[in-house]
């Protein structure tokens, strides 16, 4: 994980416009932003089978899923993805799938090789 930062939607903030903040945990584990819009490299979409399992048996929300990967803006290597691949919007709902989910076709998603956040979608380029 050296050099990789690990994304997750924040369950107690929120933007003024209802929008989604994420935060940004780095390699020490230390949480060291808080944003709304990120672009992250070379992602592995990680779930945690046992917080997936806490969540639906105590119908309370707990960080367990995230997204891990090289924190990036657009740089020239995201940018070379973009072009090659059509972005596709993905969601992780703990109460209705196991793994982050691609909304187009319903599959599972564990590897991307670009994601954006943005307030109100995440899209990925797999």
């Amino acid at each position: 994980m050296k050099g990789e930062v690990q994304v997750y939607r924040n369950l107690h903030k929120k933007r003024e416009d209802g929008g989604v903040v994420y935060s940004v945990r780095n390699d020490k584990g230390i949480v060291a932003a808080h944003e709304s819009y990120l672009t992250i490299e070379d992602c592995k979409l990680r779930v945690s089978d046992k917080g997936r399992e806490r969540v639906r048996k105590e119908k309370r929300k707990n960080v367990h899923a995230y997204i891990q990967g090289v924190r990036g803006t657009l740089t020239p290597k995201a940018w070379k993805y973009v072009q090659m691949g059509k972005p596709v919007e993905i969601y992780y709902n703990p109460y209705k799938c196991e793994s982050f989910i691609r909304v187009d076709t319903g599959e599972p998603v564990r590897m991307a090789r670009v994601v954006f956040t943005s307030p109100f979608k995440v899209v990925a380029i797999i």
